[in-house]
């Protein structure tokens, strides 16, 4: 069963990293950059258990790690393409689901959310000035002008 888990996450988003639209939106201190599909982005039916009335956002993100990269040496990673759930109201996030890919494009680690029911503290806040926040900015602005 996890098996088949690690497949659905992996295909979904291998298809999410063949789409055409990316759209640059951040760099680490550390040389990571971000990107966000914006074929991807779009409203979300996903209901929060103390949150019902709020409104999400769904994205796919492209992470690019450079060799000297803490995350490249600590997972092995190259690039990873994850699945996120926005809330603009909150400038939060949850990770879905995420693959990490090594050298040859070759998927190396997969996960996907087992999670059936949601709250508000299984989002990540984000701090100013840094590279989630600014991912969420564009995301929500992106969203709302494609409305």
């Amino acid at each position: 069963m996890k098996r088949l888990s690690m497949l659905l996450a992996g295909s979904a988003l291998a298809m999410s990293a063949s789409a055409v639209d990316w759209l640059d939106a951040s760099e680490s201190e550390s040389g990571s950059s971000f990107s966000l599909d914006l074929d991807s982005i779009e409203g979300s039916d996903i209901k929060v258990l103390d949150d019902y009335k709020g409104k999400y956002i769904s994205v796919f993100i492209n992470g690019t790690y450079p060799a000297d990269n803490k995350y490249r040496k600590e997972h092995g990673a190259y690039y990873d393409n994850q699945q996120l759930l926005i809330s603009c109201k909150n400038a939060s996030y949850y990770r879905r689901a995420y693959v990490n890919y090594g050298p040859n494009n070759k998927a190396i680690k997969s996960w996907q959310s087992k999670k059936p029911i949601l709250t508000s503290t299984d989002f990540k806040l984000t701090s100013p000035k840094t590279v989630g926040r600014t991912i969420i900015e564009q995301t929500c602005s992106y969203y709302k002008q494609a409305k």
